[in-house]
């Protein structure tokens, strides 16, 4: 609003400087054509020629005016350019509504680090292979697992064998104190007599129809401990002393077999094996 006062009245400044220069000249040219054409009071040519000296100064000082007015109307002009640009921009934009201030975003490594893993997914064909090969483990520990449980369960029935024959021997076993208690157990007529010899450490040997193999001995206390394999089935005999007969059950249905060392010495034993008769040994 400032810049239109100003620019008003420059306007009315210039139509005013024109018309008083106007004025002017239209005086100067009287002043002329009278002294020219005038009557015998006409005024020298000497008059005349300061009269337009006088009109020349005056012009002068019309334009050295103008000048000034034209300085002073800049300096203005400099003075409201300022103010109406800082009111154009406290100006609400048109509609009335303040424009929002626009979102900026910027992308961190955290969402680069987040895209390669996107950008890793395996393809159907490697998933289909994770998925073949997670079954297949899944299936060995289960064989495992099977295998642990059917080992745990033999060794139990070995345990337990071992248990029957050494209930038998503790419950019906005896220890033969003499040489005719002894012969008398060996001459039974519903056992068949087999000797035996084992060496401690050695390999399991045949005795009738099991295989016995030798532990531990001890010459100073006269015990011994054996294992009598039975249907492929290691049977200990554990702590056994001279001359203790130990009784072990073959099946539920036959007769036990009958051993009984006769000899303890820190490298073996020597004794014998008692087969029922419906068990005959080979």
């Amino acid at each position: 609003m400032g810049a239109k006062m100003s620019d008003s009245v420059m306007a009315w400044t210039r139509l005013v400087v024109f018309v008083v220069s106007l004025l002017a000249v239209a005086g100067l040219l009287g002043y002329l054509v009278y002294t020219r054409f005038g009557g015998p009071d006409a005024i020298s040519t000497s008059g005349d020629s300061q009269t337009l000296a006088q009109i020349q100064k005056q012009l002068v000082g019309v334009e050295k005016r103008l000048g000034e007015l034209e300085n002073h109307r800049k300096a203005e002009s400099a003075k409201v350019l300022p103010d109406v640009k800082a009111s154009e921009s406290d100006t609400p934009s048109q509609g009335g509504t303040p424009r929002a201030a626009r979102a900026r975003y910027q992308v961190s490594p955290e969402s680069a680090t987040l895209a390669q893993p996107l950008a890793a997914q395996p393809q159907p064909a490697d998933l289909a292979s994770a998925q073949k090969l997670a079954r297949l483990q899944q299936g060995i520990g289960t064989l495992q697992e099977e295998t642990t449980s059917n080992r745990e369960a033999w060794q139990a029935t070995a345990n337990r064998l071992a248990e029957v024959a050494g209930e038998l021997g503790a419950q019906h076993g005896q220890i033969i104190q003499n040489q005719d208690e002894l012969n008398r157990f060996l001459g039974r007529t519903e056992h068949s007599t087999l000797t035996f010899e084992l060496r401690r450490g050695s390999v399991p040997a045949p005795v009738g129809p099991v295989r016995i193999s030798l532990k531990t001995s001890n010459q100073k206390n006269q015990r011994y401990t054996l294992c009598v394999y039975l249907r492929d089935s290691c049977v200990q005999v554990r702590d056994r002393v001279q001359y203790e007969v130990v009784e072990l059950a073959v099946s539920r249905d036959t007769a036990p077999f009958e051993l009984i060392a006769t000899k303890v010495d820190k490298e073996g034993i020597v004794g014998y094996l008692e087969v029922p008769i419906e068990n005959p040994g080979h």
